[in-house]
């Protein structure tokens, strides 16, 4: 049977949480062979002008130039909707900070991101999806320098790739949810920005959307405890690994904080529309309350939905109640 689906407005209160862990990671998928794929790597200067027909998908896009896996991106434009320019959504894909991949977005299985995928293409938006670098081989913030890297490459070159710069929106799932948060919340930090590829323009979004998100690395712990018993503590959980450190020690609070979206909430924070679930025990649902009410004290837009589900739900990608919810808000804010 379908869960219900549950919207929190402002000055909701807490439901009763329920206690039931676990839930399915994103897989990764190998890279497409770039042999059989269609390179957008040009400069604006090489093609400045949107093509007269979209080309459809282009793969394996170096959005750095530095030739590396985790500095490629895939474009999806929607078809016989005309020569564009459309608006984004930059999907940022999850998997713990330490695996996954800009791919996930094609499977039909797991978390079935590709029926929301194929739902953006067919009310007028481009998605793209981009590789970042890995824990533990990488730790914050490198992995948001990228996501603003890749953001930063669609916004130069969207002339010629059919885009509206300003036009974009961020969203991402779990670990891809935290970064592409950190992205639209910051845009002013040089440090959590980066300066990897294009630097002549910024990383700034209209919206953020997120799916089963971390927003607080600095209580993930205590929210875990409190709703489902437990998780990995210390420098062994995954929002530990991401930031080198003992999350829950009080060195490592200030780390956890400084790559916490929450910390940068204010009153120009770009809309938000956050959907999560009770019975998550990676991202337990004071996670996404206490973010969506701080945006709303600060004065932002934020919405917040829970279903009776845990962790990364096909429900959350094919339940047309949320559906939805995402076009009208990316309609609302985004599209214009």
């Amino acid at each position: 049977m379908k869960s219900r689906v549950l919207e929190i407005g402002v000055g909701a209160g807490l439901a009763v949480l329920l206690a039931a862990c676990g839930g399915p990671q994103a897989q990764p998928t190998p890279a497409a062979d770039s042999a059989t794929t269609q390179s957008g790597s040009q400069s604006p200067a090489q093609n400045s002008q949107a093509p007269a027909e979209p080309v459809p998908e282009r793969l394996d896009i170096d959005y750095v130039g530095d030739g590396a896996d985790e500095h490629r991106l895939d474009l999806f434009l929607p078809t016989g909707q005309g020569p564009g320019p459309f608006p984004l959504v930059t999907w940022v894909h999850g998997g713990g900070w330490k695996s996954g991949d800009k791919g996930d977005i094609g499977r039909a299985e797991d978390i079935r991101m590709v029926e929301t995928k194929q739902l953006l293409l067919d009310r007028g938006y481009a998605v793209a999806a981009p590789n970042y670098r890995l824990a533990p081989g990488a730790t914050f913030p490198a992995p948001m320098h990228d996501v603003a890297a890749s953001v930063r490459y669609l916004r130069a070159h969207a002339a010629e790739l059919g885009l509206d710069p300003q036009r974009f929106a961020l969203m991402g799932d779990s670990a891809g949810a935290h970064l592409a948060a950190m992205t639209a919340l910051a845009p002013d930090k040089a440090d959590l920005q980066g300066s990897l590829g294009e630097t002549g323009v910024d990383a700034q979004v209209k919206a953020f959307v997120g799916y089963y998100g971390i927003y607080d690395l600095s209580t993930r712990t205590r929210d875990q405890k409190q709703v489902c018993g437990g998780g990995k503590p210390g420098a062994e959980s995954s929002h530990g690994m991401l930031i080198g450190t003992d999350p829950d020690a009080p060195e490592g609070q200030q780390k956890a904080k400084a790559a916490s979206p929450v910390t940068y909430v204010s009153a120009t924070s770009p809309a938000v529309i956050l959907f999560s679930g009770r019975k998550d025990c990676t991202a337990p649902y004071p996670q996404p309350e206490e973010f969506h009410q701080a945006l709303q004290k600060a004065g932002a837009t934020s919405e917040l939905t829970f279903i009776d589900t845990e962790h990364a739900d096909p429900q959350f990608w094919t339940d047309s109640a949320i559906h939805d919810k995402l076009i009208a808000f990316l309609d609302r804010h985004v599209k214009g």
